[in-house]
């Protein structure tokens, strides 16, 4: 009776020892499942997770190595109690590497008797490996045509009571379920990071472009930009000249300038000449084995270069430049394909803006030539009125004996003259914003007689009607040649107006402390298009020769003397300007 007394308390203990596993098992899957609908980031994650798998198969340590297509190799994510921060393997290497190659559960007893096992870590941190159970993680099956792909491998050491059973192998299958759905939930969400990582790189340069006009500045930013997000070392942006086959100029970051003015890359060999002969984005994570890279070294380098990086920077299928990166700041990282597509991206970006660049700064020299052209034939159309004046007093000096008309029809010639040089610096000093006038004091009377003296044989010699007429006995404070120039200017764009027999006419009158210039022609008045806009440079309408920019003179002359211009017009009647300068 007692035996069979104890048998059931032994069957009992046994019982409850089971049931306490159980709960711990409940436990710890509640508390993965919390954690799995909580949590996006992996990193995060993957410490409880593997504290959970450790506990729940009684195991001493586990590890969570995530599998690197890519660089084709394993990496501990999460290494638990590891004497060493990393622990990085070859597909196909150890244990682990066999389970990420061939996707198989393995599930030993005695790990130094199988020949798949290595080691070499136990070596490298003391510990002593006896069981072993390790099962691949796959991608959640999307189609049942597709093979999974391996994403992780979790690997378990040292069962504590004994071996692994398949009751373990079931239980991390089901964990490694969960896990993989996680796993995928957490590339999706690095990806969409990653994504906006990559927009925001690419709003990032074009606002840079609006902020300055420097290209250093604007160059150094960009290359600011690409270093951080790209997490390298340093970097460079070298234009490419196609006619001399040559590069430069250079704009480097974390590059010393006495390092910088060293480098001189040669455009037809190495990377360098790849990258621009293809198109396309080159890199290597092995520089000093590479053999375009040991074509074309950069020089002048105080550090070695290991990665590297290049795109280039194309306008209209034309190469015109490339950039380059160099190392990645974590020595364990590697450029990998989101790389390349990140710098694709950002070098046609910068393709973009660097066109867009030169397209305005070509605009802008287009504009300020067109500038010049249009002040030199404003010059020119200016200068036809006192040229013809003076071609006709010189041709009347020519055949007058009277000594006094002689000296008289000279001193209109100098005049002349000197109206002339003072067009000339009018338009230069109007282009630059300068203010030029020497006001003395002047009858309005005498403005109008040198008027008249100047340009009435003219106008009328041309089949115009000509009158003038003052009713102003007042003095003003004026540059009498400038408000003469105001005057031409106003009868030049009257004659241009009017048909042959046409009238212009000049009044001087006093109205409110001010004296009045009217001057009014009988021509096809203003076109309404440009009635608004009169007084800005280049402005024109209909007319066979000048630019416009004589009555814009005209404003800032009125403006200068502290007056004020009006302007009536009815189209097919005329037009009528309103000069009104204060009377001393």
């Amino acid at each position: 009776m007692r035996k069979e007394i104890d048998i059931l308390r032994e069957r009992v203990s046994h019982l409850e020892r089971e049931l306490r596993h159980k709960q711990l098992i409940i436990s710890s899957i509640h508390e993965i499942g919390k954690a799995l609908s909580s949590e996006l980031r992996i990193d995060r994650l993957l410490p409880l997770i593997m504290e959970e798998v450790t506990q729940i198969i009684d195991a001493e340590r586990s590890t969570f190595y995530v599998v690197d297509h890519e660089r084709g190799e394993l990496w501990s994510k999460i290494a638990q109690k590891a004497e060493i921060s990393e622990i990085r393997l070859k597909i196909g290497m150890g244990i682990a590497g066999h389970v990420a190659k061939t996707g198989e559960t393995v599930n030993i007893q005695d790990a130094y008797s199988d020949p798949r096992f290595d080691p070499s870590t136990d070596k490298k941190t003391g510990y002593r490996t006896r069981s072993v159970l390790c099962m691949p993680i796959f991608e959640p099956i999307r189609s049942s045509k597709s093979k999974p792909k391996i994403l992780a491998v979790i690997q378990a050491l040292n069962k504590k009571s004994g071996h692994f059973t398949r009751e373990d192998e079931e239980l991390m299958a089901s964990l490694a379920a969960q896990l993989a759905i996680t796993l995928v939930n957490s590339q999706l969400y690095l990806a969409l990071e990653k994504r906006i990582q990559e927009l925001n790189l690419l709003y990032s340069i074009e606002q840079e472009a609006s902020y300055t006009d420097q290209d250093d500045t604007l160059y150094d930013r960009l290359l600011d930009k690409l270093v951080s997000t790209l997490k390298v070392k340093a970097g460079l942006i070298a234009f490419y000249d196609a006619k001399n086959h040559t590069f430069g100029p250079y704009y480097f970051k974390n590059i010393h300038k006495t390092d910088s003015k060293k480098i001189d890359l040669a455009s037809d060999l190495g990377i360098e000449g790849h990258v621009l002969r293809s198109g396309e984005v080159y890199y290597t994570n092995c520089a000093t084995h590479d053999p375009l890279y040991l074509q074309n070294q950069p020089s002048g380098l105080k550090f070695k270069i290991n990665q590297l990086i290049c795109a280039p920077l194309i306008i209209n299928d034309q190469p015109v430049g490339i950039i380059q990166l160099f190392n990645k700041i974590n020595q364990n990282d590697i450029f990998i394909k989101d790389d390349v597509k990140i710098l694709t991206s950002a070098s046609r970006q910068i393709s973009r803006l660097i066109e867009a660049r030169k397209l305005r700064q070509e605009k802008i020299k287009a504009e300020r030539l067109a500038t010049i052209g249009n002040m030199l034939s404003t010059i020119v159309h200016d200068l036809r009125t006192p040229m013809n004046n003076i071609f006709g007093f010189v041709d009347l000096m020519r055949d007058e004996e009277d000594p006094d008309l002689r000296n008289e029809y000279a001193e209109i010639v100098i005049k002349q003259i000197q109206i002339l040089n003072n067009m000339a610096h009018d338009v230069l000093d109007f282009a630059k914003g300068k203010t030029s006038i020497l006001p003395v004091k002047y009858p309005v009377n005498k403005l109008l007689e040198d008027f008249k003296k100047l340009f009435e044989n003219e106008i009328k010699k041309q089949g115009y009607e000509f009158e003038v007429e003052c009713r102003a006995a007042s003095m003003l404070y004026v540059d009498p040649d400038k408000v003469i120039r105001i005057f031409m200017n106003i009868m030049k764009n009257a004659l241009e107006a009017m048909d042959k027999g046409g009238k212009f006419s000049i009044k001087a009158f006093e109205a409110n402390g001010e004296v009045v210039f009217q001057l009014s022609d009988t021509g096809k008045g203003i076109p309404p298009e440009i009635k608004d806009r009169l007084f800005e440079s280049f402005v024109t309408s209909g007319k066979k020769g000048g630019t416009g920019l004589g009555l814009a003179i005209v404003k800032n002359l009125v403006e200068q003397h502290k007056g004020r211009i009006e302007v009536e017009s009815t189209p097919g009647k005329g037009t009528t300007f309103k000069i009104y300068f204060k009377k001393l």
